[in-house]
């Protein structure tokens, strides 16, 4: 799997730095989306859920790849999405990390 920010669908049209692409039906997709929905929480970043199937390209392009998960345009997950390695891409992509992280990491690492 080769994956460039230029790939359909991931970046947000809304200005959120994390983008979930999922469809209807996908049980790893409703997984997904609960893991990353904890962490946008958590952190205070928002998140766009995109329905591939609502629009052609992205549904031809990521058909059998979802759930994907991008921040800031580059993909951080597909199929499974780890709490650990989402909070990682955030705080790399900070130029200076948000304060919220250390303790959104504490939080989350208890469970």
């Amino acid at each position: 799997m080769n994956h460039n920010a230029h790939d359909p669908g991931l970046s947000s049209s809304s200005g959120a730095r994390i983008v979930l692409l999922e469809r209807p039906g996908c049980h790893l997709c409703e997984e997904a989306a609960l893991i990353v929905e904890r962490v946008a929480t958590a952190t205070g970043e928002k998140v766009e859920r995109v329905n591939i199937e609502s629009d052609d390209a992205l549904a031809r392009r990521w058909s059998i790849e979802i759930p994907v998960v991008a921040v800031d345009g580059k993909v951080v997950a597909v199929y499974r999405v780890k709490e650990k390695d989402l909070m990682a891409a955030l705080t790399r992509g900070l130029k200076r990390p948000h304060p919220i992280f250390g303790a959104a990491t504490r939080f989350l690492r208890r469970g």
